[in-house]
C-alpha cells in the first residue's frame, strides 16, 4: 500500500539526482576547507603561546586574543580531539614539530641513540616529543609536572641514558643526558650577518649516578 509514495520518492531522487550530487560535493569540499582553516589556525596560535610560554614574554597579540576563547570551547574542543586536528600537523606528518634532541655525555663527549632502522629512530623521536612537552611548553593547560606523570617522565628519561651509555660502552659511573632545542637566527639577524646555523641551547639536564651489578 506504500508503492505509490515509494515510486514518488524514486522519482524525485532520479529528477534531483544531479543537484543532490552537487550538494554533496560542495558540502564535502567546504568541510574539507574548514577543517585545513581549523588545524592552520590551531598550529598558529599554540606556536605563538609556546613560543611566549617558553621565554616568559607577555602575549601581546589581539588575533590570538580573540580567538582563544573559540579554540576552548567545548564543541570546538571535542571536534579537535575526536578528528585528530588538535594535534596539529603532527597528525599528518609524523614528527613535524621536533624541534630538539637529547644528547647524551660520555667522558665529556656528546653521543646520541643510534638505530638500525628508520622506523626504530622515528618511534624514538616520537617518544621523546610526548616526553619532552612538559620542558617546552611548562605552563600549558594540559601539562602535569610533578605527581605520578612527572615520576614516569623521569623514569622514561633514565633509561634513555642508561640506553645510551650501555650502547656506546662508557665506563663512567654518571649517567648525563640533557635535552637540548635548535636555536635558529632570526631572518633580521640572518640579514645582518649572523651564519644560518642553529645553535643548541640545554633546556634540561639529567644526571643519573650508577652502581655496577657485581660479576
Amino acid at each position: 500500500m506504500h508503492q505509490p509514495s515509494s515510486n514518488w520518492l524514486k522519482r524525485w531522487l532520479a529528477h534531483n539526482q544531479p543537484a543532490i550530487v552537487l550538494f554533496r560535493r560542495r558540502s564535502l569540499y567546504g568541510w574539507m576547507a574548514a577543517h585545513l582553516l581549523f588545524i592552520i589556525i590551531i598550529n598558529s596560535v599554540s606556536a605563538y603561546k609556546a613560543y611566549h610560554e617558553f621565554h616568559h614574554t607577555p602575549e601581546e597579540s589581539y588575533a590570538v586574543g580573540k580567538l582563544t576563547p573559540f579554540l576552548e570551547a567545548k564543541a570546538i574542543r571535542y571536534y579537535g580531539r575526536f578528528t585528530g586536528a588538535e594535534t596539529g600537523y603532527g597528525f599528518f606528518g609524523i614528527n613535524v614539530r621536533s624541534n630538539g634532541m637529547l644528547i647524551g655525555e660520555c667522558g665529556g663527549t656528546p653521543i646520541t641513540a643510534d638505530f638500525r632502522s628508520y622506523e626504530t629512530s622515528l618511534r624514538f623521536f616520537s617518544m621523546a616529543n610526548a616526553l619532552t612537552d612538559d620542558f617546552i611548553k611548562p605552563d600549558a593547560h594540559d601539562s602535569l609536572p610533578g605527581g605520578l606523570l612527572g615520576e614516569y617522565n623521569n623514569l622514561v628519561f633514565k633509561n634513555i641514558a642508561v640506553t645510551l651509555f650501555q650502547q656506546h660502552g662508557c665506563v663512567d659511573s654518571t649517567v648525563i643526558l640533557s635535552y637540548n632545542v635548535l636555536q635558529f637566527p632570526t631572518l633580521q639577524a640572518v640579514r645582518a650577518g649572523t651564519p644560518k646555523e642553529y645553535q643548541l641551547t640545554k633546556l634540561v639536564t639529567g644526571t643519573y649516578s650508577l652502581t655496577p651489578h657485581a660479576q
